[in-house]
């Protein structure tokens, strides 16, 4: 058998959609490299927290409610939130949040609270909202009103398992989405998914995947969109398990990579269509 052409393009007459707003020209070059003809259309963007004054005003929500405990989703998140608040707002959280029980969604969160001089915090073992909400339940938060630092997606059933058991949730989200600017591109991209015209569609963030799903919501193609990723016709691929989890939620088979890198998720699935 003849070695491998080390000069071949594994994607060489492949499409890939990718659906990425941040750093999608990175990922649209590396694609490019292994020969793939990439169809790009940011689905959403992120709003610059130095523009999202509904962050303050949910702040002062959440510490006015005086919750009995705080739950961090993300390392990057929590610190950018506190990061975002002007000196007085910011002295008053952290003073509020030192008594809090804080429970945090994996260990990369764990992290960030205690680098902020926050005592030592539980974190769920497998980074997940049903496993931080087990963590919290488990420790008999009930009947009290909470804080969530929200990052991205977050699984709403689990939100709701809170409020089943009494609790009042108080969200705050520094990192806002709305739709990508251009909407024709993203119709167009989902016609071509459904279609079977692209092999493959990218994802490195979860509210991507919202943004993609509330797009074929309001032309009416949500179901057939849906369709087209679960028979095959176009894969569905994950830069990590969190942004895998919309998919999951909306039984479309997906595949990620263990280590949350692009380059990995790019690897994978060079992979898996070569």
């Amino acid at each position: 058998m003849s070695a491998p052409d080390p000069s071949a393009r594994p994607l060489e007459g492949r499409r890939i959609a990718v659906t990425a707003h941040r750093r999608a020209d990175d990922q649209i070059a590396a694609l490019t490299r292994q020969g793939a003809e990439v169809v790009h259309a940011a689905t959403m963007r992120i709003v610059p927290v130095d523009e999202d004054e509904d962050l303050l005003a949910e702040t002062r929500a959440l510490l006015d409610a005086r919750p009995a405990a705080l739950l961090v989703t993300t390392g990057q998140g929590f610190t950018t939130w506190l990061d975002a608040l002007p000196p007085d707002l910011r002295d008053r959280a952290e003073t509020q949040i030192a008594g809090l029980r804080v429970f945090c969604r994996g260990p990369k969160a764990r992290g960030a609270v205690r680098g902020r001089g926050f005592a030592d915090p539980p974190a769920a073992p497998d980074e997940t909202t049903a496993s931080l909400v087990d963590l919290v339940l488990d420790a008999g938060i009930r009947d009290v009103p909470v804080g969530l630092q929200r990052h991205g997606y977050v699984d709403e059933r689990q939100l709701d398992r809170l409020r089943g058991a009494g609790c009042t949730v108080h969200v705050v989200s520094p990192y806002r989405w709305q739709a990508g600017e251009d909407q024709t591109a993203v119709a167009a991209m989902i016609e071509q998914i459904i279609a079977g015209d692209v092999d493959a569609v990218t994802f490195t963030a979860g509210p991507a995947v919202e943004a993609l799903w509330a797009s074929a919501r309001a032309a009416d193609r949500l179901e057939a969109l849906r369709e087209a990723l679960r028979d095959g016709r176009c894969r569905a691929v994950a830069v990590g398990h969190v942004t895998a989890q919309p998919l999951r939620d909306a039984q479309v088979p997906v595949i990620f990579p263990e280590r949350e890198r692009m380059g990995a998720m790019i690897r994978l699935l060079t992979d898996a269509l070569a």
